[in-house]
């Protein structure tokens, strides 16, 4: 069973879980066409209406992978969300470096936050996605983690360039909402107070293993009534897959000390029999200003495994435990039972 909220101050509702789009752009693995409409379709019957792209995603291959599934569902029965800050140009497959997608579509990324880059952007993806309206456009990856030093001339035009072209696409309603999706709650900090948005991505920064935001971000987003849409909240897998001499932790080696603390969490978790991934997705539910969590599903199999988890019957103690060994902030809030 899947519960729906509220998307900050829009009109907009989506299921608690959504779909994650990178996988399907055949992020670290190739995966055929089949499969990916397959898993498609497993999310959708499971009762998952929220679906998260980016023309990123093995450069189009996920916008176009879901615009050819979506095409076949009615358009009032899914909310589709991707982004803008780079388009997309045509390449020899020879020049193309891939980075971590493993397969995707002849295409190299373009960095462009401004006003006629977003307007190019976003003419692409709706061509990709078979659409003529897109109910969430979010602009991407303004944040060190990407840009590094150039980060602030970054955030200077996308304010300038990209917040204008879409909220100029909202007051058309072209656009259902708009929002940012960054790694660093920094800079969700820094946008929501920026400009007027109903929603924002955060990845990886407020999950079991820590917990950003806490008293700066999410009292913001909880004011301004901004959606928050948590992305990676498995920390790289970690959280569902357990830690082991492969595992990473923002695309590199997993810090000793992460490790440590995932171990103690889980070492918690086996004391009340419940799986890690289970309390990984009810703590970040937990939270108000969280409308939903995006998640990675290459598997059918994993859609019903992850709706099962949400829905996992914990007791209060296990949270009370895991504040009094100091293993989750004590600021948190915790699943009411």
């Amino acid at each position: 069973m899947l519960n729906q909220k509220k998307l900050g101050k829009s009109n907009i509702k989506i299921s608690s879980i959504g779909f994650g789009g990178a996988e399907i752009g055949d992020l670290y693995e190739k995966l055929q066409d089949d499969l990916c409409n397959e898993v498609l379709k497993s999310s959708f019957q499971a009762g998952i209406n929220f679906y998260d792209t980016s023309p990123f995603y093995g450069y189009g291959l996920s916008e176009t992978r879901l615009g050819n599934y979506l095409s076949s569902i009615n358009r009032d029965d899914f909310i589709l969300s991707t982004k803008v800050g780079r388009y997309l140009t045509p390449e020899d497959p020879s020049k193309i470096d891939r980075g971590i997608w493993k397969g995707g579509l002849n295409y190299v990324p373009n960095f462009d936050y401004t006003y006629d880059g977003v307007m190019k952007s976003f003419d692409q993806s709706l061509t990709r996605l078979k659409l003529s309206k897109i109910d969430v456009c979010l602009i991407h990856d303004v944040d060190k983690w990407t840009h590094g030093e150039e980060m602030e001339k970054k955030f200077k035009i996308a304010m300038e360039g990209a917040y204008v072209a879409l909220s100029e696409l909202k007051s058309q309603k072209v656009i259902g909402a708009i929002g940012v999706g960054v790694n660093e709650t920094a800079m969700c900090t820094r946008f929501a107070k920026a400009g007027d948005f109903d929603c924002m991505i955060l990845a990886g920064r407020y999950t079991l293993l820590e917990q950003g935001g806490l008293n700066d971000f999410f009292p913001l987003a909880i004011e301004k009534n901004i959606g928050v849409i948590l992305a990676g909240v498995f920390n790289s897998g970690i959280l569902a897959k357990g830690v082991n001499a492969s595992s990473t932790y923002d695309y590199a080696k997993i810090p000793e000390h992460v490790a440590d603390k995932y171990f103690k969490i889980e070492k918690v978790c086996n004391e009340f029999n419940i799986p890690v991934a289970a309390a990984a997705l009810q703590f970040c539910n937990a939270n108000k200003a969280v409308s939903t969590m995006i998640l990675g599903m290459d598997r059918p199999a994993q859609i019903q495994e992850n709706i099962d988890y949400l829905n996992y019957k914990i007791d209060k103690e296990f949270w009370i435990k895991l504040i009094k060994e100091n293993l989750i902030d004590p600021n948190s809030p915790i699943p009411k039972n």
